[in-house]
């Protein structure tokens, strides 16, 4: 058994929950345990039931999942001041990792059982604790995806086509399960300290809302696979419609997948457009994309710029701009691939999403027999313009 003096202890938790102020950290070491782990020792199994969550104190350890009974994929491998087992702690579920000692490795070992009775008397503890260690699951979520996408491109280049129909199928379960994985863990967490008297009084509100806020994440990301579903069999209908109309609905659908986090939008449309002839439902589905995306990957939340013009007599132009992150010229053509997401290793932000907005936009525009183009430049912004014939003597 490992002894940890006290200061160590309180500094150790200090720099791994930064959030947490001194006399937080003071109340969660009561449920602190020190456990030692040899060199190649298993630390925890995936698959194996589990309510502790593991904190490194110092030594390195090896997170691995398995891809099937053969093919074991190291996502990281930890340090010091790093933490484990947080989906287990949170929910009373199965391991989804397997945690082996690199090193020699010292823990402290905080248990479900333990922290429950601090939960009740510390609601602001419990609140804290839980946005930390929710953002933690969305980080550990992108490392997994950006490991399997590497996997799965490296199989691409060993197969023909019916590998690469396989790689593809495995990216995307891969990439779905893990875009659903942070929400549900978030909403059965809560559910579970909400049965368990955990949060109450003041605290519930702000549980309630939590698993409001990951659900609809959870119904908006199902919308966009009926909608991959369904818009192959579906006719156009092409009709007359109010372009300003059809701006706002797309941008107000677009803000309502991002719970209303979303930046300012500005509206320029050319004189003398006001309808438009196209197919309404699809068009809103590309333009909502679209600006989507410029909410999303525009993380200092910048105006958005929706402008519409005719760049020749029987054409329309309808642009989205934003001042993101831009895209880089080597990207342009993969970004229109269904479950891409052009990840940024060691880049500060995290996007969710599936990579199955620009696919829907790109084939709804086509087969109105427009296009898409892109202007962007890494850093400071990107523009995207959708291209749409139009009858030249209706205006």
């Amino acid at each position: 058994m490992l002894n940890i003096p006290q200061l160590d202890s309180m500094t150790l938790l200090q720099t791994t929950f930064p959030e947490l102020g001194r006399s937080d950290i003071q109340t969660l070491l009561q449920a602190a345990v020190p456990q030692y782990y040899p060199s190649g020792a298993y630390i925890c199994h995936e698959g194996d039931p589990g309510t502790s969550l593991f904190v490194l104190v110092d030594g390195e350890a090896d997170i691995i999942v398995h891809a099937n009974p053969e093919i074991d994929i190291l996502i990281d491998t930890v340090g010091p001041n790093t933490y484990f087992g947080e989906m287990a702690f949170l929910g009373e579920t199965t391991r989804t990792a397997t945690i082996r000692a690199r090193t020699n490795c010292h823990t402290l070992v905080i248990d479900h059982t333990d922290f429950l009775p601090i939960a009740h008397t510390n609601p602001q503890l419990l609140r804290t604790l839980l946005r930390q260690i929710i953002g933690h699951l969305r980080r550990n979520d992108v490392a997994v995806i950006h490991e399997l996408n590497v996997k799965n491109t490296a199989l691409e280049k060993a197969y023909a086509d019916l590998a690469a129909q396989e790689e593809l199928r495995t990216q995307f379960i891969a990439t779905l399960s893990h875009e659903l994985r942070t929400p549900l863990t978030a909403v059965k967490g809560f559910l579970s300290l909400i049965n368990q008297g955990a949060i109450k009084n003041e605290s519930l509100p702000m549980a309630l809302n939590s698993i409001t806020r990951n659900v609809e994440t959870m119904v908006g990301l199902t919308n966009d696979l009926l909608i991959l579903y369904e818009m192959h069999p579906t006719a156009t209908e092409y009709t007359y419609s109010k372009l300003p109309d059809i701006l706002v609905e797309a941008s107000n659908a677009a803000r309502e997948t991002l719970n209303g986090d979303a930046a300012l939008v500005t509206l320029d449309i050319a004189a003398g457009i006001s309808d438009i002839f196209a197919d309404r439902r699809s068009l809103v589905l590309a333009l909502r994309a679209l600006i989507e995306n410029s909410f999303k990957f525009n993380p200092d939340k910048d105006p958005v710029h929706i402008r519409a013009y005719r760049p020749s007599p029987d054409e329309i132009a309808i642009s989205v701009t934003d001042r993101g992150i831009g895209i880089a010229r080597e990207d342009f053509a993969r970004i229109f691939d269904a479950f891409v997401r052009l990840e940024h290793e060691g880049g500060q932000y995290l996007f969710p999403g599936l990579g199955v907005g620009l696919t829907i936009a790109k084939f709804v525009v086509e087969r109105q027999n427009g296009r898409i183009d892109i202007s962007s430049t890494p850093g400071q912004g990107s523009t995207f313009t959708i291209f749409l014939p139009q009858p030249n003597q209706h205006n």
